[in-house]
């Protein structure tokens, strides 16, 4: 009886010819299964079993010891890499590089600059004041010298002395005060890039400086805080008239008459806000508010400080109508019973009852300046029809 013998799969695949790939080099070896393949590769890379452990992939799996052979072509490549069994041990035994941080530890510092970014409530200005729960900036953001070209120097104040002035910004009392009352939120205040480029050029041949910008209604406001020559900051005074500005543009984008009446009103708020805490005799880090804030000789005369600071911001004065609004708010403002509107809050009364005041005061004020402006447009238009009349008697 006659037997089909058929050699064993093994044996068809003996003295396979195969490729090996390590360091840039091939190196062809004859091999039957994955044993043989790994004793060959020592052999012909000359790495000896007992100093060096190799890990071989074919087709992008680790070929292990004991298993057959993949089904692989005749002169297929193989990639070898090599490891030290000397330096896999010291590696395994070594203590880690404490300049060397983990994953732990990574997380632990990014949890931390996130805290600092948002302020912490360890962090306390020259105010020694904080800002309300809600209504607030959440987070701060100066300048870092990548920003400007310039590294910190006795001359160029550092990154951490531009965050203490952002910080005195935000828990200026004042300024507190209008961002409850008005319920402002602000996402991030930051530092304005003293020399950005992009942002200049919007200024250019205007004879103009940019000292800040608000982004979508109270994202985000940036204040340029450092002088032209990076030398120091620009006057704390300045810097609360630019930051009233930019929180000006939460509520109206244009510069038009509604805006410029509305930063008037702030202007009016902070000076006042000021004037009150002084005449209670209340003191920050020793000293006067009207000292901190550099505001004794505005709170001497509001109302000429509130259209100083418009009119030197808008560059022309403001037009009878606006000054005639600006006295209606003081009118509407002044003590009741209690404080203004627009500061702290009346005896008896919550602060959001003092909120609703001022907005019926801001809304009364806004249909006046519409009824103006109604007013002026039909005084030109009748100015047009008749010199159009005149024409065609003519």
């Amino acid at each position: 009886l006659a037997l089909d013998r058929r050699p064993p799969v093994s044996d068809v695949r003996t003295r396979m010819r195969l490729l090996l790939q390590f360091k840039g080099k091939t190196t062809e070896v004859h091999a039957d299964s994955a044993d043989t393949v790994i004793a060959a590769a020592h052999d012909a890379l000359a790495l000896p079993s007992d100093e060096w452990r190799l890990k071989i992939v074919a087709k992008g799996k680790q070929l292990q010891p004991g298993a057959s052979l993949p089904a692989l072509a005749e002169g297929a490549k193989l990639m070898v890499m090599a490891s030290s069994i000397t330096a896999v041990e010291r590696g395994l035994t070594s203590r880690s590089d404490p300049t060397v941080r983990g994953f732990a530890a990574e997380d632990e510092a990014a949890s931390r600059r996130a805290a600092d970014t948002a302020g912490g409530a360890d962090e306390v200005s020259v105010w020694c004041t904080s800002q309300d729960a809600e209504h607030k900036f959440c987070r701060f953001e100066p300048c870092t010298w990548q920003s400007f070209g310039t590294r910190p120097s006795s001359t160029t104040p550092h990154a951490f002395e531009a965050r203490k002035l952002l910080l005195r910004l935000a828990t200026d009392p004042a300024v507190v005060g209008i961002m409850r009352e008005r319920r402002y939120r602000v996402g991030t205040l930051a530092e304005m890039d003293p020399i950005d480029d992009r942002l200049a050029e919007k200024m250019e041949g205007g004879g103009k400086r940019l000292l800040g910008y608000n982004t979508n209604h109270g994202m985000s406001i940036h204040v340029r805080l450092r002088t032209m020559d990076l030398r120091g900051f620009e006057a704390y005074p300045s810097l609360v008239d630019t930051l009233l500005h930019e929180l000006a543009h939460n509520e109206v984008g244009p510069h038009n008459d509604l805006f410029w009446h509305l930063f008037a009103q702030l202007k009016a708020d902070y000076l006042r806000h000021h004037a009150r805490l002084a005449q209670s005799g209340a003191l920050f880090s020793g000293a006067s508010p009207l000292q901190l804030a550099g505001v004794a000789e505005q709170v001497s005369d509001v109302r000429a400080a509130v259209l100083g600071t418009v009119a030197r911001d808008r560059m022309a004065p403001l037009p009878p109508a606006q000054e005639a609004l600006l006295d209606g708010y003081f009118s509407l403002t002044e003590r009741r019973g209690g404080n203004a509107v627009g500061g702290a809050e009346r005896q008896g009364d919550s602060g959001e009852g003092a909120s609703h005041a001022s907005a019926r005061a801001l809304a009364a004020e806004r249909a006046e300046a519409r009824r103006l402006q109604q007013e002026q447009q039909q005084q030109q238009q009748q100015h047009g029809e008749r010199d159009g009349g005149g024409r065609d008697h003519l």
